[in-house]
């Protein structure tokens, strides 16, 4: 799963190690409204290309996504604005899946990238890595994602706390992204960081009051552990 807006620029370098990959059996781009053409480069490799007409946010266009690949025994979700990116990355998201199984998901944590900043905050908030592996028993399980837009890996991460499950952290050497300022300009890409933070923040403080208003799939038992009283972060 490569969700994508206007990613034009940096799309192709993703896919080509993606779809030149024996351990990958299927790849779904979900342009998320994008206003470049993000969909025509997706549409120049060998994946099934999703367009949602508006932009709903990372969260919406992966919930799109995993609904044209149920079954798969694992799946991964990769950002578009990777840099340096591998096949040893792939490797090193399945393997903790395929090594054991009760890890119900690996998150990335970049190593040695090419950009201190990002590698010091996939430091200390690797809860916010988009590089995920997920055991499809997992996927099965997982409240609606549609509301939590860049709060979607919280999302993912506070889940998998609640029902118990156990999260790798491997590590991505050499892997990095470009950042939002280098896209939009610093004055722009401020901006969007904020509003970027303001989405994880409301899904770090909201995400149990959201599971339970939109459960998805979720087992009565972990609904069980959501106090109507307590909607805070632990």
């Amino acid at each position: 799963m490569v969700p994508a807006f206007n990613e034009e620029p940096r799309l192709a370098s993703v896919l080509e190690v993606i779809v030149s990959s024996s351990q990958i059996h299927k790849t779904i781009v979900i342009d998320d409204g994008s206003r470049d053409n993000t969909a025509q480069v997706a549409a120049g490799y060998p994946v099934e290309v999703l367009r949602l007409a508006a932009n709903k946010g990372k969260g919406a266009a992966l919930q799109a996504g995993l609904a044209l690949a149920p079954g798969a025994s694992y799946y991964l979700f990769l950002d578009a604005d990777l840099l340096n990116f591998r096949h040893e990355h792939i490797s090193a998201l399945l393997e903790p899946l395929q090594d054991n199984e009760k890890v119900a998901m690996s998150v990335g944590v970049f190593r040695s990238g090419q950009k201190k900043s990002v590698n010091l905050a996939q430091h200390y908030f690797s809860i916010l890595n988009g590089q995920r592996g997920l055991r499809r028993s997992f996927v099965e399980i997982l409240p609606n994602l549609d509301w939590s837009r860049f709060g979607v890996e919280i999302l993912l991460s506070r889940y998998a706390g609640l029902a118990g499950l156990e999260v790798a952290q491997p590590a991505l050497q050499g892997i990095s992204h470009v950042t939002k300022e280098e896209k939009l300009g610093f004055v722009r890409g401020f901006d969007y960081r904020l509003q970027m933070f303001r989405e994880c923040l409301f899904a770090l403080y909201n995400y149990k009051k959201m599971i339970r208003r939109y459960p998805g799939n979720t087992p009565t038992q972990v609904l069980a552990k959501i106090s109507e009283n307590n909607f805070g972060t632990q």
